[in-house]
């Protein structure tokens, strides 16, 4: 049957599901995930169950939204305030839809009574700054884009020990399993695959089989050295091409500053974890240079408890490097170089037997490259240049060998020009994408490459209330010719802190060079390519941030696998007709006292077209609530996940069932140099899988111990 997600049924993988960095106590499998009917299907497109009045009795397994009238109320306080949204929402569709409910009309609520509070606060004057929602840096005031950035503090004192998990819980992005090649990224319900990587501006990903339609490989993309990460939501091929169907999420590693800071870390946890890191940053005259080492280590668990296998947990051993270079030319001109490389060696389960059910042991490397000359040359012109490459491998000890190799190269200039009663931000980018794979006896060897010319304009200007941003792009690839894509947004201020806004946008991705040469592909394939709408309400307000984005996809000619027209005869790639993701995603934040509270609600509604069945490994609910505090030298704080069942086949047969998690976390600032971060995650031992048959971890630790001399 075909799937949304090329998750090839039969195909032999070696899947490699690992604890691939420190993070794990036990792991166990849920004994209630098998081949079940589903009996927590959302009945109606979201869409089509928002009504203005509540029923008189509520059906099950539905949402209804139900909107009033402004007025005036008196708050807590005794100041009076304007209700602009009197927002509810109605679900009976189980505990978890009731919590949903909740939380977004919590964020409803708290939009409703902040926007017009005659008390006089103070609009929050954003000073950060975003790249990737626009190719460059721009006040986030001003980005249309849905976009999240996760700095510096966030980081340290959110205890994390991979990109994975500070990923997870973002709105709008579920992290999960896959059978072909460990966790995935899903931005608003895209497939994996369709969210790109770039690592300080450098293209990364993967045009391995392993991946089932190329990708990223998660697992081997480190925390690092890392001062922020930006997550864009929504379509960006037309800034970043075939790579960012669905999203981006781009990471900056640490700059150097003036003086010398050295800086060492020891942490240790469940399961034998261990991790210690050495780093340094600096900076002479005009040079400044950041550099860091790190090493990390675990015992793992079991991660297929089913089958027995030799040996029987999944460990992992990894070291990454990454050293940054930065030269100040003079006030208006600035070279930046920047290089990383992380080698993970990981055991996995050999699940079909073909190695005698011993582990399989693969290396993974991630390097990448750059180096930027931006430059301003007036204060109304300014440019970016940038050479980039990436190399992504995957080699394992077994036969047959699954060898891959995947070269991504790019040259690209970027210019802004304010003038004619706008930005102008004009580009042209060249790129290259090699993959090569050893022959083994599923595969004949593969040496392809392709290359793409780029060219795009964007513009944006805001007029009294209004904003607008147009994008467009042309993309002539080598094997496809040239595919254009454009996207319009507009916003327009109701008041100072709250906006409103609707955008459009489409994006397209080219199938992967294994899939285009590979025995399992064709040269017949065609792009697969998609359309978005979106609108959105925001409001910010010193304390106080709220967003309700409301959003459709339509993907055209999407890649599945299961027809038998290729070389090799079964588990061919080929083109379905038809899927669509509809959903809705709210997300909140509000400071009570000395106390951060954050929310956000998803809610999805992934068909495939054809069949008319949910895609799978998608949970079609998750909701996450957090509350942080400092508290004398220590910040506290706490995050609950309420995931939903989500379809382990394109038949909808079996379900991994919907579960609960609940992280905690520390920091303790021992002195100005000393800082202790601890993390517990899944801190009430639920057992649950994400997909069925592979185990996911009970209650786990790490501590981590860090000198930074100030």
């Amino acid at each position: 049957m075909a799937q949304f997600n090329g998750k090839q049924e039969g195909r032999r993988y070696t899947a490699n599901l690992t604890c691939a960095a420190p993070a794990t106590v036990s792991g166990r499998t849920d004994p209630g995930s098998g081949s079940t009917m589903a009996t927590e299907r959302l009945e109606h497109a979201l869409g089509k169950a928002m009504e203005f009045v509540p029923p008189a009795r509520i059906p099950a397994n539905t949402v209804v939204v139900r909107a009033s009238h402004s007025r005036d109320v008196h708050a807590l306080s005794g100041k009076t305030a304007r209700a602009l949204v009197d927002g509810s929402i109605f679900m009976k569709t189980g505990f978890f839809r009731a919590r949903c409910g909740a939380v977004a009309a919590f964020g409803a609520l708290i939009v409703s009574f902040s926007v017009s509070a005659q008390d006089g606060a103070e609009t929050v004057a954003l000073q950060e700054v975003v790249v990737t929602a626009s190719r460059f840096a721009r006040p986030i005031k001003e980005v249309l884009a849905d976009v999240t950035v996760i700095d510096r503090q966030q980081i340290e004192e959110s205890g994390a020990t991979t990109v994975l998990q500070l990923l997870n819980g973002q709105p709008g992005v579920q992290v999960g399993g896959s059978i072909a090649g460990g966790d995935k990224v899903y931005i608003r319900g895209g497939e994996a695959r369709m969210t790109g990587l770039f690592i300080d501006g450098v293209r990364v990903g993967g045009q391995d089989g392993l991946q089932a339609g190329g990708g990223v490989n998660w697992e081997l993309i480190p925390l690092g050295d890392i001062e922020r990460v930006e997550i864009v939501r929504g379509p960006s091929s037309v800034l970043y091409g075939a790579d960012a169907m669905a999203g981006v999420v781009q990471i900056f590693t640490r700059k150097g500053q003036q003086g010398f800071h050295p800086s060492i870390s020891i942490g240790g946890g469940s399961y034998n974890a261990q991790k210690v890191s050495a780093g340094a940053r600096g900076g002479v005259g005009d040079w400044d240079y950041a550099m860091n080492i790190a090493s990390s280590q675990t015992d793992g668990f079991n991660n297929y408890p089913t089958v027995r296998h030799t040996p029987s947990t999944e460990g992992s051993f990894s070291t990454d490097a990454n050293l940054r270079l930065g030269y100040q030319v003079n006030d208006a001109h600035r070279l930046d170089v920047s290089s990383s490389q992380n080698r993970l060696q990981y055991r996995s389960v050999d699940v079909y037997g073909s190695n005698n059910y011993v582990d399989t042991t693969t290396s993974g490397v991630v390097q990448a490259s750059g180096m930027a000359w931006a430059a301003r040359w007036s204060d109304t012109l300014s440019s970016t240049a940038r050479v980039s490459r990436s190399l992504t491998s995957i080699m394992n000890n077994v036969s047959p060998n699954y060898d891959y190799f995947t070269v991504l190269e790019g040259i690209s200039a970027d210019m802004q020009w304010k003038g004619l009663g706008g930005l102008w931000s004009p580009f042209v980018e060249q790129k290259k994408d090699a993959h090569s794979a050893t022959a083994n006896s599923y595969n004949t060897a593969i040496n392809a490459n392709r290359t793409i010319a780029a060219t795009g304009l964007g513009y944006a200007t805001s007029l009294g209330a209004s904003e607008l941003q147009l994008n467009a792009r042309r993309d002539a690839d080598s094997d496809y010719g040239p595919n254009t894509t454009g996207a319009l947004s507009y916003a327009y201020l109701l008041t100072p802190a709250l906006r409103v806004g609707a955008s459009t946008g489409t994006s397209y991705r080219t199938p992967t060079l294994e899939q285009l040469r590979g025995v399992y592909g064709s040269s017949n394939l065609s792009p697969e390519s998609s359309r978005n709408n979106e609108a959105s309400l925001s409001f910010l307000q010193k304390g106080t941030e709220a967003r309700v984005i409301y959003y459709t996809n339509t993907y055209e000619n999407l890649l599945s696998s299961g027809s038998t027209s290729c070389a090799y005869g079964s588990y061919c790639w080929y083109n379905i007709n038809r899927a669509s993701v509809e959903g809705a995603t709210v997300s909140a934040a509000h400071t009570v006292g000395r106390v951060r509270l954050t929310g956000s609600v998803d809610l999805l509604n992934p068909r495939n077209n054809v069949t008319g069945k949910y895609l799978t490994l998608r949970a079609r609910q998750m909701m996450v609530l957090g509350a942080e505090m400092p508290w004398n030298d220590w910040v506290l704080g706490a995050e609950m996940q309420d995931v939903g069942a989500s379809y382990d086949d394109a038949t909808n047969t079996t379900v991994n069932r919907a579960y609960t998690l609940l992280n905690v976390r520390a920091l303790y600032n021992v002195d100005k140099d000393w800082t202790l971060a601890m993390r517990i995650n899944n801190a009430t031992d639920q057992t649950y899988q994400q997909v069925s048959g592979y185990a996911t971890p009970g209650c786990n630790f790490f501590v981590t111990l860090q000198w930074a001399p100030k």
